[in-house]
């Protein structure tokens, strides 16, 4: 592995750690705030962060109808509601099986992409997909293997965990075109655009009323891990591509369980441990072969 290699994969490592922790302190501010709140106040400060990093990179940049759409769509789905459910989700369902879940989304993200890109994948990786399937499905029945226990907040962190694929693979997919600026800029204002319509504003006086320590966790969070760090991931994104960078994720359910032990003081179950342990294993399986073969599409398609 090369030195720009290195420093692409330390970028990502320093975003998941960011992530990972991000189950815990969203299961924090639940319990402080609605989580349209939430979800829209982030995004506001995110975009006063972002317009100091981004404003010469969008200033007077021109796009086709075709690049706003897609802006437009990955707004909507991979910040919109993928900030709405993760945080919805955090109501419902503690912060490891969160983490748990959210974990298969490098295999979701490389299914994807075998649909998009035309990607032929062998049969290794579907092995692997059943196996962190597997793992998955072991935390949601506690251990049983029998009754799945998904309610709500399962069903919430399993639309983030799609969200985001779906997000990645846009972003990839727009980084041909656009900037990364461009593309972190106008994704998170359509993103706050698409979540203003769903805001319960009758909740926005009692959020003004949350002592300052949660606002500051709130400013803070939002600035480090939906600002930087979805700037950073975007770009390296772009430079070591969405398959290949998203095996950093598998870390973050481990990292949720530190932080968890540490601050909620919450007791990781058997079930949880050895079910995070077959989704990593299942993924390893999956993507340890990076090796793909491209079906070229239609230049239609370009």
């Amino acid at each position: 592995m090369g030195h720009s290699q290195m420093k692409l994969y330390l970028i990502g490592l320093f975003c998941v750690i960011a992530w990972g922790s991000n189950f815990v302190f969203g299961s924090i501010l639940v319990k402080q705030f609605n989580p349209e709140i939430i979800a829209v106040m982030r995004l506001i400060f995110i975009l006063m962060f972002l317009y100091t990093v981004t404003r010469r990179q969008v200033r007077g940049v021109r796009l086709s109808k075709r690049d706003w759409l897609l802006l437009a769509v990955g707004g909507l789905i991979g910040v919109s509601f993928n900030q709405w459910s993760f945080y919805a989700s955090l109501q419902y369902t503690d912060p490891v099986t969160a983490s748990l879940i959210l974990a298969l989304s490098p295999i979701v993200t490389v299914s994807l992409s075998v649909f998009y890109f035309k990607e032929k994948r062998r049969l290794a990786f579907w092995g692997g997909a059943v196996i962190g399937l597997c793992g998955v499905w072991l935390v949601i029945t506690k251990g049983t293997f029998f009754v799945p226990s998904i309610g709500r907040g399962e069903l919430l962190i399993a639309g983030t965990m799609v969200s985001f694929s779906v997000l990645l693979l846009l972003v990839q997919h727009m980084s041909k075109t656009m900037n990364v600026g461009v593309i972190t800029w106008y994704t998170n204002l359509f993103g706050l655009i698409g979540l203003l319509p769903f805001v319960s504003w009758k909740a926005v006086p009692s959020a003004m009323n949350v002592d300052w320590t949660y606002w500051l966790l709130l400013v803070v969070t939002a600035i480090v891990m939906h600002g930087l760090c979805t700037y950073l991931w975007n770009g390296v994104i772009h430079e070591a591509g969405a398959s290949n960078i998203s095996l950093l994720l598998n870390l973050e359910p481990f990292i949720a369980m530190i932080f968890s032990c540490i601050i909620l003081q919450h007791i990781i179950s058997v079930p949880q441990l050895l079910g995070g342990f077959i989704i990593i294993t299942g993924i390893i399986v999956s993507l340890r072969n990076q090796q793909v073969q491209t079906i070229p599409k239609e230049s239609s398609d370009a």
